[in-house]
């Protein structure tokens, strides 16, 4: 494995954002939860907003792994269609009690750069409000999208923790992406 030094940023908000901040998703893109969540079709959201970010952590997991994390009720996948296409999609982790935890959140590389991102990140912000929770909170790294931090600040999201390490990143031959079918 090689890699490089990653900062990544751990941020949070304790209440919902004003509503009158809120910029709202054009009407030709809708919000549909992932009901009966299966692996291919993550994997394929996943790999579609990642890749250009070096998200691999569940192209390594084992497959059953993957699917029970995905079947799990802390779990939550919701994805964003534009005009009937799967434009991004974020990932909820709520095991823990009074917390939401954003674990996965991005916008597809046809869809990046289109005005979509903070009119979807609200819509994912004030999702995670509906719920029983007094702390939301993601972390992005500097491998992310350049505009990520600035965009989570933006919504309300405060840093609270910082921390540079060491990234791995498999080998060119290992590289999990290559065995994917598409």
């Amino acid at each position: 494995m090689n890699g490089t030094s990653t900062t990544t940023w751990w941020l949070q908000m304790n209440k919902p954002p004003e509503k009158a901040e809120l910029l709202s998703l054009p009407d030709d893109c809708v919000v549909m939860q992932v009901i009966e969540p299966v692996r291919s079709f993550y994997l394929y959201l996943y790999t579609s907003v990642g890749r250009p970010y070096q998200w691999y952590n569940r192209l390594m997991m084992p497959d059953a792994e993957l699917q029970a994390l995905l079947e799990s009720d802390e779990t939550s996948i919701y994805v964003l269609y534009c005009k009937g296409v799967p434009a991004g999609f974020v990932e909820y982790n709520m095991s823990e009690p009074g917390e939401t935890e954003i674990v996965y959140f991005g916008l597809t590389c046809e869809f990046t750069g289109r005005k979509l991102g903070m009119p979807f990140l609200n819509w994912c912000i004030a999702k995670a409000w509906q719920r029983p929770t007094q702390r939301l909170w993601l972390h992005t790294c500097d491998l992310d999208h350049a505009a990520a931090l600035n965009l989570y600040k933006k919504a309300g999201f405060e840093v609270y923790d910082e921390d540079t390490v060491f990234q791995q990143k498999p080998d060119p031959e290992d590289d999990p992406y290559l065995l994917l079918p598409w």
